[in-house]
């Protein structure tokens, strides 16, 4: 056994995520076994007949899954995750497993056309091989790899996640309630509020549990969430008051961590 033709299993593969990474791994001529929940293979059946174990599953049922098939996993092997957090299934795969341990998460939805340039955040947990061994098949298929301890991609997503959605979904509830019916909205928008329309609807394809396992799993979204709420709140005071030169001072600031040259007609 090694991980140079290993058997890979993926709880979940039946799924959207792990239907991609079945595809990225069976396009390289591994073997790839999959297990859902209209499989006639469980789980256990699956990790036991594979080298590399991969879970993919809703955040909520992701580290119960990893309880029950991580002592299967073999000590020379790797398990792995897609989850879109990180901290708790990568401790409870170093907790319930001897195997190697590596926590992915894919920075882009199951419905790309493409591969390539698409980001994947890599933790590692245990072992060295194990860690080579997926990040030379993700660069390999032209994507780029962050390495991130568990804990700081939990808190960057806080902000990435979190907070993003947050405020998506709050400027459509302040859309749904502004009086004003979609068709004329959209006759009236401007181009860049009509892209931002667009993200919206794009994000209303999606299941309300993915998206509120993001805002209320991640222990770590809870200060971002909340320094963006401080945000709106000290913009509205100086729109309120009418304090131009406080408006140009955050402005400017801003302009400088966003490493903004000029202005346009400025």
């Amino acid at each position: 056994m090694g991980l140079t033709t290993p058997v890979v299993g993926i709880v979940g593969g039946t799924g959207k995520m792990g239907a991609w990474m079945a595809r990225l791994l069976e396009k390289r001529g591994l073997s790839v076994l999959r297990a859902g929940r209209r499989t006639e293979l469980t789980p256990a059946e699956m990790a036991e007949k594979s080298d590399v174990v991969v879970v993919s599953v809703p955040i909520a049922d992701t580290e119960r899954v990893i309880r029950e098939i991580g002592p299967l996993v073999p000590e020379e092997g790797l398990l792995m995750d897609l989850a879109s957090l990180k901290a708790g299934p990568v401790a409870a795969m170093l907790e319930y497993s001897r195997a190697q341990v590596v926590g992915l998460h894919p920075l882009f939805g199951p419905e790309v056309t493409s591969d390539r340039d698409l980001r994947v955040a890599v933790c590692p947990g245990r072992g060295e091989s194990g860690r080579k061994w997926i990040m030379e098949i993700l660069l390999e298929e032209g994507m780029k790899t962050v390495v991130l301890d568990p804990q700081r991609h939990d808190q960057l997503m806080g902000l990435v996640q979190g907070v993003n959605h947050l405020s998506t979904l709050a400027l459509a509830d302040c859309i749904r309630r502004s009086g004003f019916g979609r068709e004329e909205l959209i006759d009236g928008s401007t181009l860049t509020f009509e892209q931002r329309l667009d993200r919206i609807t794009a994000m209303f394809r999606q299941s309300a549990t993915l998206f509120g396992s993001l805002l209320m799993n991640n222990p770590a979204a809870e200060g971002p969430m909340e320094n963006y709420l401080q945000s709106v709140k000290r913009l509205m005071q100086i729109v309120q008051s009418g304090d131009q030169q406080a408006f140009e001072d955050l402005y400017d600031s801003l302009k400088e961590y966003f490493g903004v040259k000029g202005s346009i007609g400025g």
